[in-house]
């Protein structure tokens, strides 16, 4: 009698000891996680629950923000830098859009500039309605008034006099030059306005649009009523170029206006600040170092600039990176090249452009540019890369997006209409993902990143503020520890929540087998809490397998008892910190069922 060969079968084991983040697709790589609550990859190859975050402040009703040197923000109408309330803004905007150009703040809708050093307030816009006629008379740069004029169209005999030559077109105005023995002509004229108050709020070489002034007393059928140079100005004058009569009482008041394009994005750039329009198709650069002004074109390298696109759809976002100006539209981008009215240059490029809604995404991180948009999300360093394929098809909208040193922080409302906060390790590759805060605003200032959600709570983020070198005096600390401040940056989340779940384990050999057990070698402090969960065969039915309080800090191995099944999932939870450093899967193998 023969008996079957009895088989010996060995059990496999697979570590898994590179943790790689998030993916949400449905074939995911061992050390991917299905899905995350509160988790980062700051351990990496090990992983584990993100760091506590400080809560700085509870708002009334945030309106903006600006990072770099100071943490500024508009909350309720009033403006803040460094937590130091600065003045009051109209009531008139719910939204504002804050760029910092040198020492300026500039504040748009409202056209206010702040000088973070001087501490002056002044104003992108002007207008100045004269409260009488004013009166023109001509007269040289400093404001003097010629009175030795002759108009005519002979030369005078007097030739110590100034002669306005009205025989032939262009009219212009002649000196007698003793050296040549002839007439020559004044290189540029000038005109005197004068009006109690008409030069409130202007400054010399301010471009202004003039409105209500007589036609009939230029020379040369010149039209003051247009965008002039202001050249020089006083509380109770300014002066343009021109030609005119001697002198000119106005028939009636006359409007002085300076103001800046409608805009729907603003950025700085090149020491500019640059615009865009989607009504008038148009984008804009101000007068160089100068935001108050946007329709000075002297012809010189520090003029204003404007162009009109052709591009179809609205701007969905505008940047200043790579020493060039981003113009964003959901289909792609004009970049602008070139340092001077001269010479600068739009591009367009096709590509993934800014989803609609979600110009707040765009980023700095480390030396690239990120930004959400409608299918992806996008880094950019001369060429454009998706680099969301691990957050799988979903639909996200509603982007919110900042950059602190290698890492990409996003909030992102998903299909649902619930968002979560999402953070991207560009040197790593991987996701990961937070909580669910809705962030309103991002930025990064004075070695801070700070975040205000839509609870109207401003948090900070990152351990630089949240721990800092502020010794008890009797207590000493080595140079290099960091002791965890005090009220300086707020309080401290309590301890926070975490979950991470694994994908379909066993769904990876088309042959009989059986999950014999999984160790999880981990790393827990004192008065931390994990709990560990199976599901079997995508039933959705979590059970408990294994749970554990830490009373003191300490590392071991977890052996998770599994339930034979076909597959499974792994779900670890808990409260506290802990550090996950691998995880083994221990199989028995067979053959393929079918003999």
């Amino acid at each position: 009698m023969f008996l079957d060969r009895v088989t010996n079968v060995n059990d496999n084991l697979t570590m898994v000891a590179n943790f790689l983040g998030l993916n949400k697709n449905l074939r995911i790589k061992d050390g991917e996680f299905s899905a995350m609550l509160n988790i980062t990859n700051d351990y990496f190859p090990a992983i584990g629950n993100r760091k506590k975050r400080g809560i700085i402040n509870h708002l009334t009703k945030p309106q903006g923000i600006c990072g770099g040197k100071y943490l500024i923000y508009v909350d309720n109408d009033k403006l803040y830098i460094d937590e130091s309330e600065i003045l009051t803004l109209s009531d008139d905007y719910d939204k504002r859009t804050l760029v910092m150009m040198g020492s300026l703040l500039c504040i748009f809708p409202d056209g206010v500039i702040y000088n973070t050093d001087s501490h002056e307030t002044t104003y992108v816009n002007n207008k100045v309605v004269t409260a009488a006629a004013p009166t023109f008379t001509l007269c040289k740069l400093d404001g003097e008034s010629y009175t030795n004029v002759v108009e005519s169209a002979t030369e005078p005999v007097d030739r110590t006099k100034y002669w306005i030559d009205t025989s032939k077109s262009p009219v212009v105005m002649k000196m007698y030059n003793t050296n040549d023995s002839q007439w020559v002509s004044v290189a540029t004229t000038y005109v005197k306005v004068e009006a109690t108050g008409i030069g409130s709020g202007f400054k010399p070489y301010d471009s202004a649009e003039f409105s209500g002034i007589d036609d009939d007393f230029t020379y040369n059928g010149y039209d003051f009523n247009q965008t002039n140079i202001i050249y020089d100005c006083g509380d109770d004058f300014l002066i343009l170029a021109g030609l005119i009569n001697t002198s000119h009482t106005n028939s009636q008041v006359i409007t002085i206006n300076r103001e800046a394009p409608q805009m729907d994005f603003v950025c700085e750039s090149n020491n500019r600040l640059w615009g865009c329009s989607s009504e008038n198709h148009e984008v804009y650069a101000c007068k160089l170092g100068d935001p108050t002004n946007w329709r000075s074109y002297a012809g010189l390298d520090t003029d204003s600039y404007a162009a009109t696109v052709g591009t179809q759809n609205v701007f969905t976002g505008a940047v200043g990176f790579m020493g060039s100006v981003f113009f964003f539209k959901e289909d792609g981008f004009h970049r602008l090249y070139g340092n001077k009215p001269s010479n600068f240059e739009l591009q367009w490029k096709s590509c993934r452009g800014i989803q609609p809604g979600s110009e707040k995404s765009i980023a700095m991180v480390d030396e690239f540019m990120c930004w959400k948009a409608r299918d992806a999300v996008v880094i950019y360093d001369g060429s454009v890369e998706a680099i969301s394929n691990a957050l799988g098809n979903i639909p996200y909208y509603d982007a919110v997006g900042g950059g602190y040193r290698n890492k990409y922080y996003l909030t992102m409302r998903e299909e649902d209409g619930n968002p979560k906060l999402y953070v991207y390790d560009i040197t790593k590759g991987t996701w990961v993902t937070e909580d669910g805060i809705n962030a309103l605003y991002m930025a990064y200032a004075n070695n801070g990143f700070y975040i205000i959600t839509d609870d109207y709570d401003l948090w900070v983020v990152n351990n630089e503020k949240i721990y800092t070198k502020t010794y008890p005096e009797d207590t000493l600390y080595p140079e290099d520890t960091l002791y965890p401040g005090n009220t300086a940056e707020g309080l401290l989340e309590e301890d926070i929540n975490w979950s991470m779940t694994t994908g379909d384990i066993g769904m990876d050999s088309p042959y009989q087998k059986y999950i014999k057990r999984i160790d999880v070698r981990l790393m827990i402090d004192e008065g931390a809490s994990i709990l560990f969960e199976v599901d079997y065969d995508s039933l959705e039915e979590w059970k408990e397998v294994y749970r554990y309080t830490a009373t003191r800090k300490r590392s071991y191995t977890v052996p998770i008892p599994v339930g034979r099944c076909d597959h499974m999932k792994l779900r670890m939870s808990g409260k506290g910190d802990v550090r996950i450093f691998s995880i083994g899967i221990i199989r028995e193998e067979g053959s393929d069922g079918n003999t």
